[in-house]
């Protein structure tokens, strides 16, 4: 069925209006491109326009293109004008006008790429050749003294060394970046190292209890075992932990207690509020709030319950506790990592004022300009916050993001964690900076040895990012390998959201 001219007149009224709005924000975008390096002057202006862009609802104009055999501009982040602006001319042509384009300024189709392709080497460096995403392997403290297996996982694929600066310290750090930069030298392959900044986790206090019910629990092994209906108190005193009391009928007498860390929780918290525990496996909701204490209502767990132990993470999904940024500790590591690293990776920030004190200390340690920095998108506040933490970051000349999907998933639901994840990366995609995407990838293979078949699936989203981050686990070496192989394999078929149509041949 042929497309009316009436029709095309009315896609042309909205390619129209979505130019005219891109048009009136140019003039914003292009003061907020100052602040930028000049790596990021073009991606700056075109982040304005996509996010001009997405102020729309194109499905409708979206429908009446693909009639007509044209792009749907659902992988034109990267050069959204000049997408718009050909579109205008193929559809005018149709109507018989010739449009006047001679006052805009846009990247040509294609360039959005070539800019992604130019920043992504620039933080990972140049890569194999055989495949576009990156390999990002978390360290575990065996590389210190294992050289054998840090050679392992170059030889096998690793492009990137993860080091987590929550765990072990500089001593341990500085002998797993000598047997990377020696395995790198042995393989001649360019291998950078991450270091990942601790952050300001929120959690729970240690637990060093025995339950009645079973004396001989070690204290490495002590909990609180929770059910839904159980009251929890939690307070700002790390070291207070104790176990549900009861009288001789079983009535309870006082509820379990553990403390909050760090302590000012206890005064940010608000009646009514949802709360998680150990990455989501136990929900609650704030039923009060006392001077030095609150309560909580355990709403789900998993059946028969969940046991709750120390220095365990907590969510506060809906609430901006002001709690973000470099920690004492950060500052602390970061004096190492400018020393030996190639990248920073910046946990929980929420906002451009968590950027621009990570980029202050950096200046104030006198960190290479090469130094690059990867920002963790892992709270609510970040994603809502995501498009002037991007435009913030841009001063940096090598710049990247990561999708730290575990906590991200927690802070935003899981029914928006697909919705949410599509938005980061193509924001990123409009902004060309490089996506990590992280938390769980193979992990069943990593830790067990066995792949699950919902982590085969996850690789084929994974494609869509530059960077795919693998956690430690006894079976690492067989992940990293096989995650090279299938990204290999995949090259040829998907070119980031892109399905490409290789010939068919049937085995």
């Amino acid at each position: 069925m042929g497309i009316t001219r009436e029709q095309l007149e009315k896609i042309a009224r909205q390619i129209d209006a979505v130019i005219d709005r891109i048009q009136q924000q140019e003039a914003d975008g292009r003061m907020l491109a100052k602040e930028v390096s000049s790596f990021y002057k073009d991606s700056a202006i075109n982040l304005m326009h996509y996010t001009a862009f997405r102020s729309f609802d194109a499905r409708k104009m979206q429908k009446g293109l693909k009639q007509l055999g044209l792009t749907r501009l659902a992988n034109a982040e990267g050069n959204i004008l000049g997408s718009l602006l050909n579109l205008k001319i193929i559809v005018n042509s149709l109507l018989g006008k010739s449009p006047d384009l001679a006052k805009n300024q846009f990247l040509n189709i294609g360039d959005g790429v070539l800019l992604l392709q130019k920043h992504t080497e620039n933080l990972f460096g140049v890569g194999n050749g055989r495949r576009r995403v990156r390999i990002m392997v978390t360290q575990p403290a065996e590389s210190a003294s294992d050289y054998n297996l840090v050679l392992q996982m170059v030889q096998n694929g690793m492009d990137c060394a993860r080091i987590n600066c929550a765990h072990d310290g500089p001593e341990v750090w500085k002998a797993i970046v000598d047997h990377v930069r020696r395995a790198a030298k042995e393989c001649s392959s360019n291998v950078k190292i991450a270091m990942d900044l601790a952050g300001p986790k929120i959690r729970t206090g240690p637990i060093a209890v025995r339950e009645e019910s079973n004396p001989g629990n070690s204290s490495k092994d002590s909990y609180i075992r929770l059910h839904v209906g159980d009251e929890l108190i939690l307070t700002g005193d790390e070291t207070d932990v104790a176990q549900p009391t009861f009288d001789g009928n079983g009535k309870l007498l006082l509820p379990a207690r553990i403390g909050c860390i760090p302590s000012l929780i206890v005064d940010r918290v608000e009646k009514g509020v949802p709360i998680l525990f150990d990455d989501g496996k136990i929900e609650g909701e704030i039923i009060e709030k006392r001077t030095d204490s609150f309560a909580v209502k355990i709403t789900r767990t998993k059946p028969g319950g969940a046991k709750l132990k120390g220095e365990k993470g907590i969510n506060l999904p809906t609430l901006d506790l002001g709690i973000s940024g470099l920690t004492e500790k950060d500052r602390e590591d970061l004096k190492f990592v400018v020393q030996h690293a190639d990248m920073v990776n910046y946990s929980y920030v929420n906002d451009e004022k968590d950027v621009n004190d990570l980029l202050m200390e950096l200046k104030n340690l006198g960190a290479d300009e090469n130094l690059g920095v990867i920002l963790k998108i892992e709270t609510h506040l970040a994603y809502k916050n995501l498009i002037n933490i991007l435009l913030a970051a841009m001063q940096r000349k090598h710049l990247g993001i990561m999708i730290a999907r575990g906590d991200l998933a927690l802070e935003v639901g899981w029914k928006n964690m697909v919705a949410v994840q599509e938005g980061i990366l193509s924001f990123c995609s409009a902004a060309h900076i490089p996506v990590v995407w992280a938390t769980q990838v193979l992990e069943g293979l990593a830790k067990k040895g066995i792949p699950s078949r919902s982590e085969i699936t996850d690789i084929a989203s994974s494609v869509q990012a530059e960077c795919v981050m693998l956690n430690k686990g006894p079976h690492i070496i067989e992940a990293i390998s096989f995650l090279n192989e299938v990204m290999e394999t995949m090259e040829g078929s998907h070119d980031k959201k892109e399905v490409m149509l290789p010939k068919m041949e049937w085995k």
